[in-house]
C-alpha cells in the first residue's frame, strides 16, 4: 500500500437545506422586497388615520345629542358681555350689579331643550355640562334655571346654563361638553367678543345719529337693552318705574333727552350718551340722587355694532312715559 495514492469517488457540490427553514428565508425575502415594504407602510398609516379620525368624531360640536333616553338639542348661545367693563373710569364691585360676572369676566348663556326619547323617565343635571377651551381649561357651570329635574317619558324642558369666562387670558377655542353615564358630546361655542383691553380705543362712528336709524328696529333693540348688553341691570325696565339700580331710569328717557342740551335731539343725545358716558352726566340716578362722575356706565362703543347701536337707540326714543 506504501506509496500508492487511494482514489476515493468525488464529492458532489453542497446542495442547499430543504424544508422549514428554507420556506423562512424565502418569505423574509418576499417581505423585504420594497413594493411590499410600501404596501404594510401604506396599510399602517391607514389604520392610524382611521383612528385618529374616529377619536377626533368624539369631539365634532353637534347641535344635538343622545345619551341614553334623553336627548338635548343647543337653541343657541350668547355671550353677556363683562358688565365691570368701564375702562380706566370706574371699578365697579360686583356687588353693584348683583348675579353678574366678576370684573374681567364674561357669561355665556347656553339655552338648550331636553327631551326624554326612551319609555322610561330621565333626570336632567344641569351639572353635566361643562365649557373646555382647546387648552385643557374648564370651567364649570354658574347656575341655571333649574340644577335638575326628573323628567317623564315624552316630557320636554326648556332651560339655560351660565358659565362665567375670562376672556383677558389666552384659551384657544371653545367647546360645550355634555358627559353623561360615561359617554360625552360637544356641542358649538362662538368666540366670545374682545375683551376691553384687547378691543381697539377708537370706533370709527358717523357724527349724526340720523344716518344710522333707517337701519333700526325697535323690538330687536328691546332685546338688546334687556338682555345682550344688560343694560337693565343698572338702568332697569324703562316701563317699570323705580326698577333702576345704578344709572338713571330712562323711563321717559325720549321726553328728557330732547330737553337735556339746546340744540341736541333726543336720538343724538341718547347716541352719544352711549358711545362716551362721560360726555352728558343725568342729573339724577337712583332715589333721586345726582349720576357720580365720571360715569359708571361702561363703554360700549367698540363692542356695538351700527346695527346694535341703531336699535338700542330706536327702542328708547319709543320710551315717552310721564313716571
Amino acid at each position: 500500500m506504501g506509496g500508492r495514492f487511494k482514489r476515493g469517488r468525488p464529492r458532489r457540490p453542497r446542495q442547499p437545506r430543504s424544508g422549514h427553514a428554507g420556506n423562512v428565508s424565502a418569505a423574509r425575502a418576499k417581505l423585504l422586497r420594497p413594493e411590499v415594504l410600501i404596501l404594510l407602510v401604506a396599510v399602517c398609516v391607514a389604520v392610524a388615520g382611521w383612528w385618529l379620525i374616529i377619536e377626533a368624531r368624539q369631539e365634532v360640536p353637534v347641535r344635538e345629542a343622545e345619551i341614553g333616553g334623553l336627548r338635548a338639542h343647543l337653541q343657541g348661545t350668547r355671550w353677556l358681555v363683562d358688565q365691570m367693563d368701564h375702562g380706566e373710569n370706574f371699578a365697579k364691585p360686583s356687588t353693584m350689579m348683583p348675579d353678574m360676572p366678576d370684573h374681567e369676566h364674561q357669561r355665556l348663556s347656553a339655552e338648550l331643550t331636553f327631551r326624554t326619547v326612551g319609555p322610561g323617565a330621565e333626570e336632567y343635571r344641569g351639572e353635566e355640562f361643562t365649557l373646555v377651551s382647546s387648552q385643557g381649561n374648564e370651567y364649570p357651570p354658574v347656575g341655571a334655571q333649574l340644577g335638575s329635574l326628573n323628567l317623564g317619558s315624552g316630557q320636554t324642558l326648556n332651560t339655560a346654563i351660565y358659565f362665567d369666562f375670562d376672556s383677558s387670558r389666552d384659551f384657544g377655542s371653545l367647546k360645550l361638553r355634555w358627559r353623561r353615564d360615561g359617554e360625552e358630546h360637544y356641542m358649538p361655542v362662538p368666540h366670545p367678543p374682545a375683551h376691553y383691553h384687547a378691543r381697539p380705543t377708537t370706533t370709527e362712528w358717523p357724527r349724526d345719529i340720523t344716518l344710522l336709524l333707517p337701519l333700526a328696529r325697535p323690538e330687536r333693540g328691546r332685546q338688546h337693552f334687556s338682555a345682550t348688553y344688560g343694560c337693565s341691570a343698572c338702568h332697569g325696565d324703562p316701563s317699570v318705574p323705580d326698577s333702576n339700580n345704578v344709572g338713571p331710569h330712562l323711563g321717559a328717557i325720549a321726553r328728557q333727552a330732547a330737553q337735556r342740551v339746546e340744540g341736541l335731539s333726543a336720538a343724538q343725545y341718547i347716541y352719544q350718551s352711549i358711545l362716551d358716558p362721560n360726555e352728558f352726566i343725568s342729573p339724577e340716578c337712583r332715589d333721586g340722587q345726582p349720576c357720580t362722575e365720571p360715569s359708571a356706565m361702561p363703554e360700549y362703543s367698540g363692542i356695538l355694532t351700527a346695527q346694535a347701536m341703531a336699535d338700542i337707540v330706536a327702542y328708547l326714543l319709543s320710551q315717552t312715559s310721564q313716571n
